[in-house]
């Protein structure tokens, strides 16, 4: 770690380090001075490692608003998310990312959430993790929801979206076309994928993404206009029905996969990358993802976390302090702000399907890839019941015939134990 503490007998701490971790003690005020200091958000370092997390941020975003039209606020998505990506980076000056919630943009994709359900879903998951936060009972929650649940769902719904990508990849049966669509498009963007899955210097997400964006360039006319543009979105009704729904089908299957990859884990990895600094508890991560989702859900942001994956992938592009973040939403609520809705919907709805279509399958693989880490008989059987019942029945059944297939093996287990 770069910026380690200064302490006796270690002169390998340079002064700008000791004034980093000088940092923890230092109010708020001071902090966020620091982090916005412009020579430190534009070292090379940072400014790399801002770019870390786009690979998840910017395929999510692209889809959902093809997907789902004008239906979805785009612009006060990129806008509240560049809010929290500040506000992160100066509570905590670690490389958090603010990541799209991937059950939620999953049920979205396949299940076909509306606007008002994914506002419920995010105010439902905001209550929670206030809670949770709040009273200091993270661990405990965790403990309650088997690891194989949760392995379930994201397998099934990886599945939902590798297939939902194949068929996005596959629509246009023309060869190539002036956009950048078609089936020529899809295997040169599927070689890409399979060349550099897994490589971190590389992420193959942002190569096509860049790709997309130069079909983008070429299906419209002319560059967008700036201006000065509100991002707050207008509230939108939310009924009884639609309270229920966000709930059964994106809040509870979300629950636990946040609990266990954007919490407890984001919080271990942290501890890990930087021993010697001061970083958040489980607790302080789930109050950050309560209070984010709780006050900005209404007004168009989506249901977002601090990813355990995009840590990772911020800190191996060169981040160590919350400047990345700070200047990644910067940078996010400009562009909301200059651009406006209409532009953002316009050139997202030129994305090449083709190649959006193998970002999504590439997304789905790594969904689903999760479930490698299951051991043993019961714990298998339990996750393809849960796998099984996301492609046949959704997310909300599939959740709630998990939890009662691991409550009845417990029992089994318990009772042959006292025989």
């Amino acid at each position: 770690d770069s910026y380690a503490r200064r302490r006796p007998g270690n002169p390998s701490a340079t002064p700008s380090a000791k004034a980093m971790d000088d940092s923890l003690d230092d109010g708020l005020l001071a902090r966020c001075r620091r982090v916005l200091s412009p020579r430190r958000m534009l070292q090379r370092g940072e400014v790399s490692g801002a770019l870390g997390d786009l690979g998840t941020f910017l395929p999510d975003v692209v889809a959902l608003s093809s997907v789902m039209g004008s239906a979805l606020p785009a612009a006060s998505f990129v806008f509240f998310s560049g809010l929290w990506n500040l506000v992160s980076g100066c509570l905590f000056d670690l490389p958090l990312p603010i990541q799209p919630m991937h059950t939620v943009v999953a049920v979205a994709l396949t299940e076909g959430l509306t606007y008002p359900q994914l506002v419920a879903s995010g105010l439902w998951l905001g209550a929670m993790f206030t809670l949770l936060g709040g009273s200091g009972s993270v661990e405990r929650a965790r403990r309650c929801i088997p690891v194989c649940v949760v392995r379930g769902l994201q397998l099934g719904l990886g599945l939902k979206v590798f297939s939902t990508g194949a068929g996005m990849a596959t629509r246009e049966r023309a060869l190539l076309t002036h956009s950048l669509d078609g089936l020529l498009a899809a295997l040169l963007s599927a070689a890409v994928a399979l060349a550099l899955y897994g490589d971190r210097k590389r992420p193959a997400s942002l190569v096509l993404f860049a790709l997309g964006c130069a079909g983008v360039a070429r299906a419209l006319p002319a560059p967008p206009s700036l201006g000065l543009h509100s991002p707050l979105a207008p509230v939108p009704t939310v009924d009884a029905a639609d309270w229920w729904h966000a709930l059964v089908r994106a809040a509870l299957p979300q629950l636990p996969v946040t609990l266990l990859n954007a919490v407890v884990a984001t919080a271990k990895l942290a501890e890990d990358l930087y021993p010697r600094r001061d970083t958040p508890s489980v607790d302080a991560i789930a109050l950050s993802v309560g209070l984010s989702n709780l006050s900005t859900a209404a007004v168009g942001h989506f249901p977002s976390c601090h990813g355990c994956g995009g840590l990772a992938g911020q800190h191996q592009f060169g981040a160590r302090t919350g400047s990345s973040m700070a200047l990644l939403g910067l940078c996010k609520m400009g562009l909301a702000v200059a651009l406006g809705p209409a532009p953002l919907l316009r050139a997202f709805a030129a994305f090449p399907p083709a190649v959006l279509g193998v970002l999504l399958a590439v997304g789905g693989v790594e969904l689903a890839a999760c479930a490698r880490d299951v051991r043993g008989r019961c714990g298998f059987v339990i996750m393809l019941s849960g796998a099984g019942s996301v492609l046949r029945l959704g997310t909300g059944a599939a959740f709630l015939i998990s939890c009662t297939a691991a409550a009845a093996f417990r029992l089994a287990v318990a009772a042959a134990s006292v025989r």
